[in-house]
């Protein structure tokens, strides 16, 4: 599984070179209706872990981590017989709750924390259960780590992927032994240069062409450049898994936890990143919550586009399937279903319904939202609305620009009887 962070479905749109992405979806089937589990990293990072949407899971907040009690997709895949390894941004715990090694994953290396990961030029990263120092960042800074920024200083981005070159060689080596790895980028997630502020979108350096496009801002010339570079490491993992002859036997997964992000001075509608979508990261309207996902699976998978309805709830679950775990063995109260059947070219029903939630919504800033999906219906529920609902038809308004839950009471009883039975209190978020 790799993972982008705040990379919406348009965030290329034309404008972006994504080669290699570009192929990785050639070669896959690409989900037009696919769905984070939340408009932020945090509680959308759980969904995909837990099984259980935000109205159910533990971390609905960025702040928040992981109970003991909570199980995760790499605790069902490790006592199925797989190794389990973690590159990147963890986010759901830190060194004495909820670390990645006591969470189900047999390596580890990345951040723990939400807040350390805004800081691409980092002190330390976590390898296992130790602190691995980086000395090159100490102190780093634009001025003391040069132009590029590689000059002097290392990019945490180009460490997740040679780590995950050593691990994939590892796993090559243990021959016909299962593994699943995540990979989860912190690209293009805004960020700085030896602090934990969201200053900007830094890359080692601006790349051609962007670097030549004078009339951009700086930090959408840097934007680009971020983008480009992950597809190139996208590129590169994928060809690792080749040459290793792990290529054949692989599933890949690749996903954005949730819409494109409009911080660090970047803005959102530069390269018109949410596209046809209304919203962006930290809204419950399609454009903060649609991601972008492309599955391959040699041999099984017919490159093509579905409009298959799926949620980063519904992962565990379709991990689970492709490993040939029982559903008896599976944790309870999971809140997803297994996407097999569509991976395999069968007909597979809509999921009934996709559930959302979130605390200071954009549409809500002092408040709290729902929105849930079911069909082509989407019903959306702000605090400082008074509890009214507000329902849009996506066929034919997938911007959400018309409300017309006044012509449809029906389709609204339905969205509040959702809303109400999904949501199980959480205290998180003003009493909710």
């Amino acid at each position: 599984l790799t993972r982008s962070s705040d990379l919406n479905p348009n965030s290329t749109h034309g404008h972006l070179e994504t080669p290699n992405l570009d192929r990785l979806a050639a070669q896959s089937i690409r989900f037009t209706d696919a769905y984070a589990g939340a408009p932020v990293c945090a509680p959308s990072r759980c969904t995909l872990m837990t099984g259980k949407h935000t109205g159910h899971c533990t971390v609905r907040s960025n702040g928040p981590y992981l109970n003991a009690s909570d199980v995760t997709v790499a605790s069902v895949l490790k006592k199925a017989g797989y190794t389990t390894a973690l590159v990147g941004k963890w986010g759901l715990g830190n060194e004495s709750v909820a670390f990645p090694l006591d969470k189900g994953f047999d390596h580890f290396y990345g951040y723990t924390s939400q807040e350390n990961a805004h800081n691409y030029y980092p002190p330390f990263l976590w390898l296992e259960r130790d602190m691995d120092k980086i000395p090159q960042n100490d102190n780093a800074s634009v001025a003391t780590c040069g132009t590029p920024l590689t000059t002097h200083c290392v990019w945490a981005q180009d460490l997740f992927v040679n780590m995950t070159m050593k691990w994939l060689t590892m796993f090559a080596e243990a021959k016909d032994e299962p593994f699943y790895l995540f990979l989860s980028f912190t690209t293009p997630h805004a960020g700085d240069v030896g602090s934990n502020k969201e200053t900007g979108v830094p890359p080692p350096q601006e790349i051609a062409p962007y670097s030549s496009e004078s009339n951009w801002p700086k930090v959408e010339r840097d934007f680009a450049s971020v983008v480009t570079i992950q597809d190139s490491q996208v590129g590169s993992v994928l060809k690792k898994l080749e040459e290793l002859g792990l290529g054949e036997n692989t599933v890949v997964f690749y996903a954005s936890d949730n819409g494109a992000h409009n911080e660090g001075g970047h803005n959102y509608q530069f390269f018109d990143s949410s596209g046809p979508l209304q919203g962006y990261k930290r809204s419950l309207h399609e454009g903060g919550v649609r991601s972008p996902l492309l599955v391959s699976w040699p041999g099984v998978t017919k490159p093509g586009v579905s409009n298959q309805q799926w949620g980063f709830f519904d992962f565990l679950q379709t991990a689970a399937d492709l490993a040939g775990v029982k559903n008896e063995d599976l944790p309870p109260d999971l809140d997803g279903y297994s996407l097999v059947p569509t991976l395999m070219g069968k007909q597979q029903s809509q999921p009934d319904y996709l559930y959302f939630e979130y605390c200071h919504p954009n549409e809500d800033h002092g408040g709290w939202g729902q929105g849930v999906r079911f069909g082509d219906w989407k019903a959306l529920r702000f605090v400082s609305g008074g509890g009214k609902i507000e329902l849009f038809d996506l066929a034919q308004d997938l911007h959400e620009d018309n409300d017309v839950s006044a012509k449809n009471p029906e389709q609204v009883a339905q969205a509040k009887k959702l809303m109400d039975t999904e949501h199980v209190q959480g205290n998180y978020c003003n009493g909710h």
